[in-house]
């Protein structure tokens, strides 16, 4: 199937989209904030876990 309206001139713009191996160098990790995320995730997941012996 053909598109009428392509433009082979627009190309992606790969930079916009690339990760430089120094921004990841510098980044700092919030590890305080992700341990409480992945806590929060799992005492949520637990709170509304379906007990096995009702799943029969």
């Amino acid at each position: 199937m053909e598109t009428p309206d392509y433009q082979p001139d627009n190309r992606f713009d790969e930079d916009q989209y690339t990760i430089e191996w120094s921004d990841i160098e510098n980044a700092e990790m919030d590890y305080e904030n992700y341990l409480n995320d992945i806590e929060n995730f799992f005492r949520e997941d637990t709170e509304t876990e379906i007990p096995e012996e009702s799943l029969y």
